[in-house]
This record gives structure tokens, sequence and C-alpha cells, in this order.
């Protein structure tokens, strides 16, 4: 690993290594002091004692012995052979169950045996987290099973504590597989940061290469014209302007490959156009294509007045028509009546440059200058470079938003699917319980489903599922939301609606699933459904005890005859 700069993975396996070592030393120290100084005067002058202590020295030099073969092996190949990485793990497990059993260190020496499986868990994942966890309790076991028996010999029958032993070792695996549970969450999100940062930074490598490409032909380029003599002043600045150029697009390139919010990057972006270009504002303008206007997302004018006269009236046409054709503005003496939003501000002289790619426009960069005359065509295009680049990373982040975003949805009926439903409900469950307002779970299923799907087909039985989810979602809050649960059955959320409030908005869309009429050429049919309805924290004091009373409600309803809503039994009565 010398002369080459360590991956992330090998940068936590070295520091698992350390942390086993300092445990190790740690426990060494507190072993001998224990039974050096600290134990009776009468048994250290013991020589079954002294004994003891001497082979528990040569002990400790085999264990750093191995500590410092495990540091080799991990130089060598532990990361790239699966094989020898599990084993080394299983084997420092086994020392440490060893240690535990057949020495009077103490309980707290089996912390050690946690270390293997939360480093295992988190760069292998679950799966390899799991068997080091098993195959290291059989050792354990088949080593507490001979200590026992030993006991059980020596003493002609079972020790007192024998049962403490016992449930110890039981509780050691528990707490292992816990373990080997919460890494594995943090080695699913450790793999998505990694593929969300791999996946930008690869985006730009293609670029940057580009630009790299751009920067030689420039150099060779102007290394020809310092061969005339009476053009070198004018070749050294040109040339001079273009490392120049280069050196800021390579802060850019980096920007983008470090800072993953789009927000972010925006931000830091208008601050690196400010100090390259030299104008007096700068401001990113951003593009909404549902109402087809302009607004002013990041800008460093610092004066209200000044800020109330561009954003009042940034949309305007000739920035909108620019912005349409994908064409850029220069303006050395600006003209206040064709950009209001220079007006009474001092600006003289203007660029905007759009943000566009083949597929999306998202807004614009202008920059602006109290002096007249201030801007070129080489400004233009330099800016056109930075637009490109940051067009590419917003369609990116875009399209990363939506991909996540499907992943949250069922592909049938277009609403949130159940795993989705998981993670709402626990982040709703909390801010309520926080906050202390009510949170309201409505459980319903469509009537007799089965009967549509046997009479008229699995595609009208899918078609029907829509069109109820679609009835039901046209209705809700923004802030409430509706998922599929499973087959025909659904969920909502409803924040902030205590249970006599969501019961009548159940009953109310009750009523609008029977009075709607799905149709499908000939056939048309109307359906009802069953709602169970319960609310934190009127019914229910758990998350699960909220999705259960809710359940439990649907069946209620569903045994009362359909097409009914009930609500879960109250925990107390309301304050009136």
């Amino acid at each position: 690993m010398k002369g080459r700069r360590l991956s992330k993975c090998e940068t936590y396996e070295l520091t698992y290594l350390r942390t086993s070592v300092i445990f190790l030393i740690a426990s060494a120290v507190i072993y001998f002091v224990d039974n050096i100084f600290l134990k009776d005067k009468s048994l250290i002058a013991d020589p079954a004692h002294r004994a003891k202590m001497i082979w528990s020295g040569v002990i400790c030099v085999l264990v750093f012995a191995l500590q410092w073969a495990r540091y080799k092996v991990f130089r060598s190949f532990l990361l790239d052979n699966i094989l020898v990485y599990c084993l080394e793990k299983i084997l420092f497990s086994s020392l440490v169950s060893a240690i535990a059993i057949y020495s009077d260190i103490g309980v707290w020496f089996y912390i050690g045996f946690l270390l293997p499986v939360c480093m295992t868990t988190y760069i292998k994942g679950k799966r390899y987290g799991n068997c080091l966890v098993f195959v290291s309790s059989i050792i354990h076991m088949s080593m507490l099973y001979g200590k026992l028996s030993a006991l059980v010999r020596e003493a002609g029958g079972f020790p007192s504590d024998i049962r403490r032993t016992i449930g110890m070792a039981a509780s050691l695996y528990v707490i292992s597989f816990i373990c080997v549970y919460f890494f594995g969450e943090l080695y699913k999100h450790r793999l998505e940061d990694e593929f969300q940062s791999t996946y930008t930074t690869e985006q730009f490598d293609e670029r940057y290469k580009m630009l790299e490409n751009e920067r030689d032909d420039i150099v060779q380029k102007y290394v020809r014209l310092i061969s005339s003599s009476d053009k070198l002043e004018e070749s050294n600045k040109t040339l001079s302007k273009s490392i120049a150029e280069f050196y800021t697009l390579n802060q850019i390139s980096q920007a983008i490959g470090s800072i993953l919010d789009t927000r972010e990057l925006l931000k830091r972006l208008n601050d690196i156009i400010l100090g390259v270009v030299g104008g007096s504002y700068s401001t990113i303008i951003l593009y909404d294509e549902e109402s087809e206007r302009l607004k002013v997302h990041t800008t460093n004018i610092n004066d209200p007045d000044d800020l109330a006269v561009i954003k009042d009236n940034i949309n305007s046409g000739i920035l909108l028509d620019a912005l349409m054709e994908g064409k850029y503005i220069l303006e050395n003496n600006v003209d206040y009546y064709q950009y209001l939003f220079a007006c009474g501000r001092n600006i003289n002289s203007l660029m905007c440059i759009p943000l566009t790619t083949s597929a999306r426009k998202y807004g614009m960069i202008l920059v602006e200058h109290t002096l007249s005359n201030a801007f070129d065509s080489e400004n233009v295009r330099f800016l056109r470079i930075i637009a490109q680049q940051v067009g590419i990373v917003m369609e990116n982040a875009e399209l990363y938003v939506k991909m996540k975003e499907m992943a949250r949805k069922d592909g049938l009926t277009g609403i949130y699917n159940r795993q989705y439903f998981q993670e709402r409900l626990q982040f709703e469950f909390k801010e309520a319980q926080k906050n202390g307002w009510p949170l309201s779970l409505v459980i319903y299923d469509i009537d007799h489903f089965k009967k549509f799907n046997d009479m008229y087909g699995h595609l009208f039985g899918d078609k029907v599922l829509k069109s109820v989810a679609e009835v039901v979602a046209s209705t809700l809050r923004k802030e409430d939301m509706i998922a599929r649960y499973g087959g025909e059955e659904f969920t909502i959320l409803l924040p902030r609606t205590s249970l006599d409030e969501a019961y009548e908005k159940v009953e109310t869309l009750r009523k609008m699933i029977s009075r709607h009429v799905i149709e499908d050429n000939l056939i048309s049919v109307s359906v009802t459904a069953s709602f169970g309805v319960s609310t934190f924290d009127e019914c229910a004091l758990t998350e699960n005890d909220l999705v259960r009373t809710a359940d439990d409600a649907l069946y209620e309803a569903k045994a009362a005859g359909r097409n009914c809503v009930m609500t879960a039994r109250r925990l107390y009565e309301p304050k009136h």
C-alpha cells in the first residue's frame, strides 16, 4: 500500500486494526495490574500464581505477534481475498473467546468479540456479518462447553453460576446480531453515498479531459505566436489569461465533483464568476416551467432596494426570449427602458448566458457592471463554458432526484409504495410525538375485489385499483400521503388530524368512491370500500399500535357489512 493513497475501506480497516491493538494493550495492562498489585500478597507469593503470570506474559507476546501478522496480511491482500478476510476476523473472535473463557480477565473482554463483527458488516455487508457471528458463536460455544464440562467434572456436579454463564453467552450472541443489523444499515448508506459521489464525478471526467485538450491546443497556439517577436507581448497576455481561465475551470470542476447539493453549488458558482469576470454583481436566475417565469435564485446584491428592483422586474421579455432561443446577451451600454431590472441601479454593462442542456432550460447567469464597455466576447465565451458545465450537473442532479422518486412509487397506481410509506410513517410519528399534534392513519381496501378480477379479468381489476387511487389522491392535502399497502389494500397518512376530523374526511372519501363510475369499453361499474381509522395519541401510543389498531378497525368495518368507516377504540375520552 506504500506509495499510493488508501481507499476509504482500507482506511477503515487500518483504524479497526489499531483499535484492536489498543484494546489488547489496555486489556493486558488491566489484567497484570490486577493480578500483580491488587491481589492478596500471599497469593502473589504463590509459585503457581507466578507461573500463571509467566504463561500470561508468553500468551501476550504471542497475541501481539498475531496482531503483527494480521497487519502484514492486511497490507498484502486482506481486502481483495474475501476468504482470508473472513478467516482473519474469525481468528480474532476465537482468540477473544479463548482469552475470556480460559482466563479470569472478566466478561468485559467480550467487547473485543464485537470489533470484527462490526467491521466486517460495515465493509462487506450483512451477509458476511451474519456468517461471521454464526461461525464465531459456534466456536465460542464449543470452547464454553469444554470449560463447563471441566468444571462439572472438578466440582462433581453443576456449578451454581452455570445458568449465569450460559445467559451471558446468549446475550453476547444477541448483541452481535444487533450490531450486524445496525452496521448493515450503515453499510447500505455508505454504498449509496459512494455511488452518488462516483456517479457525479464520472459525468465530469470526460468534460475535464476536453478542457485539458483545449488547454494543450491553446498553449501550442500561443507558443507559435511567441516565436514572432512583434507579437510577443500580446501572446504573453493571452497565454496568461488562458492559464487563469483553465485554473478557474479546474476550480469549478472540483466544486462540481465535491458539492452534490444543487443549491450550494450555485452559490459557490456565483462567487467564482464574480471573482473571475470582474463584474459588480452576479446573479443566478432559475426558470420555472410550470409558471413560465424567471426567479432570482442566488445573487450578491445586498442593497434591499436594488434587490427588490431586480426581483420585481426579472421576468423581462428580452431575458425570456434569450433563454427560449438559447442565445446570450452582451450589452455594454444598457438601456433602462429595455432592461427594467437595471433601472435605477447604475448598471451600464451586462451579459446574460442561458443555463440549458439539450433536454431542459434551467435558467440564466446574469453578470452586471457599473462601468460602460466592461465586457467583451472573450468574457462571453468563458462564461458559456461555465454554463455548459453547470447545465450538465443540474440535469444529472434532477435525474437522480427523479430516479429516487420513481423508486418510491407503485408501478401500477402511481402512488407511493409500502416501503416509502414505512419511512414516511416513522418520520411523521416522530414529528407528532415531538410537537404534540395528532397523526391519523387510514387503512382501506376495495370490497369484493376478487369478484371484479374473476368477472372482468385482471386488466380491468388493475384499472379499478388505479381509478380508486386517483379519486382518493385528488382529495388529499399537500402534507397528506396515500400509498399502496398490498393487493387491493391502501393506506393514508393524515398529519395534524384528529380522530373526529379523520372520520369526517374518510366518510366523504367513502361516498366519493361509491359514486365513482369506472368504464372500460362496454363495462361500466362502481365499487365500494371499507375503512379503518386510528389516531395517535387518541387510540395508539406507538407506531406499531397505530398500524395495528387501524387494521383492526378495518376488519370491524368488513364484519359490519363493508362500505363503511370504523374507528379504533379511544384510549381516553376527548376533552370538550
